[in-house]
C-alpha cells in the first residue's frame, strides 16, 4: 500500500509524510454497491491515531457524479471512538454511521480515528524555537501525527506568515521562531485555535 497523494489538499501534505500503512484492518466499511466506486485505505499515525482515506475510484464504471456513500464500522470499533474529518477540519463525532460525500471535488476525504478527543494545544517558546503539541483531556500530549495551521500575526492583526504542518508520530513539532509577534495554531481536526506571544530575540551580551 502506498501513501496517498494528498497534494491537491495542501493543508494535509505535511500529515501525509508521517503516515504509514496500518497493520490491522480498516475500521471503516461500506456496502458492496459502494465498494465498486470507492477505496478505503488505512494508515497508522502513531500510538493514538490512525487515518482512513476514502477516495473515489477514478474512471469507475457507472460511478454517479454526486457520489455519497454510507460509512459503517467493523465490530471491533468501540462506540466511544472519535472520528475527525480532516478534509472539512471538524469533528465528525463518535463512531456512528455517516454519509461521506465524494462529489467531483474533493474526490478524497481523510478521517482521523482516535480513542479520545483532542482537548487542547500546548505552545511553548524557548531558546528561539516554538514547540507545538496537541493535548488530551488530562493535558497530556497526544502521541500521533496531527495536522495544524501555524500563523504569525503582528500587533495590528496582520498575518505575516501562514503554513500547514503536522506533529510527528510521537506528537511533537518544533520550528525556529524567527520573528516576534503572536503565534496562532489552529487544529485541522477540531478547528480550535490557541495563541502565544513571541518576544523579540535579543542578541547575547559580550
Amino acid at each position: 500500500m502506498t501513501i496517498p497523494d494528498l497534494s491537491d489538499n495542501k493543508s494535509l501534505v505535511a500529515l501525509s509524510k508521517e503516515l504509514r500503512p496500518a497493520d490491522d484492518e480498516c475500521p471503516f466499511v461500506v456496502d458492496a454497491a459502494a465498494a465498486l466506486h470507492v477505496s478505503l485505505l488505512h494508515f497508522s499515525a502513531g500510538r493514538d491515531a490512525t487515518y482512513v482515506v476514502v477516495s473515489r475510484n477514478v474512471g469507475g464504471k457507472d460511478s454517479p457524479e454526486n457520489l455519497a456513500v454510507n460509512i459503517g464500522y467493523r465490530p471491533f470499533v468501540e462506540g466511544t471512538t472519535i472520528i475527525y474529518d480532516a478534509t472539512a477540519e471538524t469533528m465528525q463525532g463518535k463512531a456512528r454511521p455517516f454519509v461521506c460525500n465524494l462529489h467531483s471535488s474533493p474526490r478524497i476525504r481523510v478521517y482521523a480515528v482516535m480513542p479520545f478527543q483532542i482537548e487542547g494545544t500546548s505552545l511553548r517558546s524557548e531558546g528561539g524555537r516554538l514547540s507545538v503539541e496537541l493535548l488530551d483531556a488530562r493535558g497530556e500530549r497526544v502521541a500521533a501525527a496531527l495536522p495544524f495551521e501555524l500563523r504569525l500575526v503582528n500587533a495590528s492583526g496582520e498575518v505575516l506568515s501562514a503554513e500547514y504542518h503536522s506533529t510527528d508520530r510521537a506528537g511533537h513539532f518544533s520550528c525556529e521562531a524567527v520573528r516576534a509577534g503572536r503565534a496562532v495554531v489552529r487544529s485541522l481536526l477540531t478547528g480550535r485555535e490557541e495563541s502565544l506571544t513571541l518576544e523579540p530575540r535579543t542578541a547575547p551580551r559580550d
